[in-house]
C-alpha cells in the first residue's frame, strides 16, 4: 500500500487531475481523504442522466471512490454557504477555488472478480455483504474460502441495496459480515476472529 498526496491549485479540474495522475503512474486504489473548496461543482444524481452544476463558495465535504489507471468512479459531497449539502457522481467541470488537498491510497491490483459463483443456494450462518472493487471485501472472501467457511455473498450494486444493509447494520463501510443474521463486523473483526479460532465459531 502506498499513499499519494495531491495538492491541486486554483482552477484545476478535480476529476481530470485524478484521472491524469493515476493514469501516468499506473495506479489502482481509493481516495482516502480530501480537504478543499470549489468554485464550480458538477455532479450526476442517482437515476438522473442530467448533470447538475453548482457555483459559488463550495466546501468539499467528502470525496469517495476508486481509480484504476485513469479510470475513476468518484462520489463528491459538498456544502454551499448556507450549509446545504449536495452529493452525487463527480463529473468534469468541478473546478478548484482556492486549493484542494487529496490523499490517494494505491495497492497492487490483484483483482478478484466477485460474481454469482460466490453465491450459495444453501443456507449458511455467514452472510458477507460486499462491493465488487473493494479490496477489503476481496480479502474477506479469500479468508472465508481459505478456512472453508460456508457463506453467502451479497453484492451491493446500487443505493437501494446499500440502504437495505445499512438499515440492518447501521454501518456504511464494507465488507459487512453477519453471523446468524446478526452484524459481526468488517474485515478487521473477521481477521481477528480467524486468529483466535480459525473461524471455527462460524461453522
Amino acid at each position: 500500500m502506498q499513499s499519494h498526496s495531491l495538492k491541486l491549485s486554483p482552477d484545476s479540474d478535480l476529476i481530470i487531475c485524478i484521472k491524469e495522475y493515476t493514469f501516468s503512474n499506473n495506479l489502482y486504489g481509493y481516495v482516502s481523504g480530501v480537504v478543499g473548496n470549489l468554485s464550480t461543482a458538477c455532479i450526476q444524481c442517482p437515476g438522473n442522466q442530467e448533470i447538475s452544476k453548482f457555483e459559488g463558495n463550495l466546501e468539499i465535504v467528502s470525496l469517495n471512490g476508486h481509480f484504476n489507471n485513469g479510470d475513476v468512479h468518484l462520489h463528491l459531497g459538498f456544502a454551499d454557504e448556507g450549509c446545504n449539502v449536495f452529493g452525487g457522481h463527480l463529473e468534469e467541470g468541478s473546478i478548484v477555488k482556492k486549493g484542494t488537498d487529496i490523499l490517494l491510497v494505491s495497492f497492487v491490483n490483484n483483482t478478484v472478480e466477485i460474481s454469482n459463483q460466490y453465491l450459495s443456494d444453501n443456507q449458511s450462518r455467514v452472510k458477507a455483504y460486499i462491493l465488487k472493487n473493494c479490496p477489503w471485501s476481496k480479502r474477506s472472501i479469500r479468508l472465508l474460502d481459505s478456512l472453508s467457511i460456508t457463506y453467502e455473498a451479497i453484492l451491493i450494486e446500487n443505493d437501494l441495496d446499500f440502504q437495505k444493509v445499512n438499515a440492518l447494520s447501521n454501518h456504511n463501510t464494507f465488507p459487512q459480515i453477519f453471523l446468524d443474521d446478526v452484524f459481526f463486523g468488517g474485515y478487521d473483526e473477521l481477521s481477528k476472529q480467524a486468529k483466535l479460532d480459525y473461524l471455527n465459531s462460524f461453522k
